[in-house]
């Protein structure tokens, strides 16, 4: 576009010049030399600019790079974040869950502890009866029967009948038993 443009100009100057006096000529020749001064300034600049916009572009362009490597691991780091919330978020719901059945299981284990305390309980008399029954009791003779009774009355600590010393001056039948020594120092006393 510059090139066409310069080439425009140059020709209206030789046109100009060709036809107009020497004078004018040079006047023409002036404006057309400030014009191609301005345009060439003009493009000087636009080129200027250009190239500032393009680096500005490729900054813009980089920067919007950085800005989406950034929120790309931004994103990944929320992701994993959430990942880690919902972790939690399972592992409080599965304790919830176990609580809630420790909740309800618990009071029917203590009350079935219970009852089956209650059971043995109340069988262990008739257990207890049971067994009494199962022993063999052999009847006792009259012979077992008087030689307990004699056993004890002649013990000096009877165990089916208490001593009864009503009567001093009356003697058992343990104090005939013991020697005559100790007989005769008791009656003296």
């Amino acid at each position: 576009m510059e090139k066409q443009t310069l080439q425009i100009t140059l020709t209206l100057i030789l046109l100009t010049g060709v036809s107009c006096s020497s004078d004018e000529n040079a006047r023409v020749t002036e404006l057309a030399t400030q014009q191609l001064e301005r345009q060439s300034d003009q493009n000087r600049r636009m080129a200027e600019l250009q190239q500032e916009v393009a680096s500005g572009s490729r900054e813009l362009v980089e920067a919007d790079a950085r800005a989406r490597q950034e929120m790309v691991v931004l994103q990944r780091e929320i992701q994993a974040g959430q990942n880690e919330i919902g972790h939690q978020r399972d592992q409080l719901e599965a304790e919830r869950r176990e609580i809630a059945d420790s909740r309800n299981r618990d009071p029917i284990i203590a009350a079935a502890i219970t009852r089956v305390a209650m059971v043995v309980v109340s069988l262990l008399p008739l257990l207890i009866c049971w067994l009494l029954l199962q022993q063999k009791v052999e009847p006792v003779g009259e012979n077992e029967i008087a030689e307990l009774l004699l056993d004890d009355l002649v013990s000096s600590e009877p165990r089916l009948m208490p001593p009864a010393k009503t009567d001093p001056d009356k003697l058992r039948l343990t104090d005939l038993l013991q020697s005559p020594d100790n007989s005769s120092t008791e009656r003296e006393n």
